[in-house]
């Protein structure tokens, strides 16, 4: 009798255990789908390279868009009509490069991230659609921002001082970059679910780290680069724009997966 009542009290306790063990795994099964799983060394190292790999790919595809040519020979005696034609034409294919820059470095940033933790998870059927899609829609969100920054940067709207200047351009334009990013990698995550708190947190996080990319990356040059142009909405090629670009990944990959991580890191 007695040993049927402590195979009875064992019995219990290991349902007691088990239930314990499935209340533990399904409490923390949300908390997984609202965080990343990455870890922000490897976010680091990816975005240091996506930053190499875009200065290099700048280097050798820009300009893309080129002057109509008929405005590309134009002299300096051509008619008042012809010289503002040619300005206005400039201005628009500074924008659009800026633009396939920007959009260039935000997909692949994001492509890179979306993929590791897609990897991270396990999901690696996800990774093979999930990870173009991160690269479109960060794409599309940074071209936006680039055109932005072209069009803030010949405004008279923003200060004459070349620092306060580059420092609000950079802030603006990044911060979008990094909104696309965040966007990008969070959706390639979830969908077709939507889990608030991993959108919020990566796109939260991707703006804030292009942000404080923007704003580093002009108070860097001035050390790094006195001589060099950045009150535009893309530095000039060389050494200044690999800045550029570092700074603005490596700050983005880092807050993105920093707060994207949320509970998950605690």
């Amino acid at each position: 009798m007695a040993n049927n009542e402590s195979a009875e009290i064992g019995d219990d306790a290991g349902v007691g255990e088990n239930s314990s063990d499935q209340n533990l795994a399904s409490s923390q099964a949300p908390v997984a789908e609202q965080a990343l799983l990455g870890s922000v060394g490897r976010s680091l190292i990816l975005a240091a390279v996506s930053a190499v790999v875009v200065w290099g790919a700048l280097r050798v595809m820009l300009p893309v868009f080129e002057l109509p040519p008929h405005l590309r020979d134009l002299s300096g005696n051509a008619p008042e009509e012809q010289q503002n034609e040619l300005m206005a034409a400039s201005v628009a294919t500074s924008h659009k490069n800026a633009a396939f820059a920007f959009a260039t470095l935000a997909g692949l940033l994001a492509l890179a991230l979306a993929i590791a933790e897609l990897m991270s998870r396990k999901q690696i059927g996800r990774a093979s659609w999930g990870g173009p899609l991160a690269f479109l829609v960060a794409a599309g969100v940074a071209a936006c921002g680039g055109m932005l920054g072209g069009s803030l940067a010949t405004s008279t709207s923003l200060p004459e001082d070349p620092l306060t200047k580059t420092i609000l351009l950079q802030v603006i334009t990044l911060g979008v970059v990094g909104l696309g990013v965040g966007l990008g990698l969070s959706l390639a995550i979830m969908l077709p679910k939507i889990q608030p708190q991993l959108l919020g947190n990566c796109v939260v996080g991707g703006a804030l780290g292009g942000a404080l990319g923007g704003l580093i990356f002009p108070l860097a040059s001035s050390v790094l680069l006195p001589s060099a142009r950045t009150e535009v909405a893309m530095p000039d090629p060389g050494a200044s724009r690999l800045l550029w670009l570092a700074v603005g990944a490596i700050m983005i990959a880092l807050t993105t997966t920093g707060i994207g991580k949320g509970k998950k890191a605690a």
